[in-house]
């Protein structure tokens, strides 16, 4: 049994919550308990979290297909300039390049059918 020579008891006495603050504790407390309850349903929802990555996913493949056709048409672009003069025609060591190819292109057939035939 408490006296009242007990400084709890007078720290009660003192501080009593009127009924305002007890209803907004209970209104504060109850916002808390939703958002928490928001949030563990969110964890929860394993189907809609994997959407939501795939759909990152998706995003970063667009991202990075739309980097890539830049970066070969700057290239694709640079490699033109440099085969070609001011009129647009090919330079003579881009024909040399494509002659040296065409010729490559003959040595291998030419290969390939002596091959076959020794068979």
């Amino acid at each position: 049994m408490a006296t009242h020579d007990d400084p709890h008891d007078e720290q009660a006495e003192q501080h009593q919550p009127s009924v305002a603050e007890l209803e907004e504790q209970v209104e504060q407390t109850r916002a808390d308990l939703a958002a928490t309850v928001e949030a563990l349903a969110a964890k929860a929802d394993v189907t809609g979290r994997a959407k939501h990555k795939a759909e990152e996913v998706v995003q970063h493949a667009r991202t990075s297909a739309e980097v890539t056709a830049a970066q070969a048409t700057q290239a694709a672009a640079h490699a033109r300039d440099r085969l070609t003069d001011e009129r647009g025609k090919p330079t003579p060591a881009a024909l040399g390049g494509a002659g040296g190819l065409v010729v490559l292109g003959l040595v291998v057939v030419a290969a390939v059918v002596v091959w076959r035939r020794r068979r």
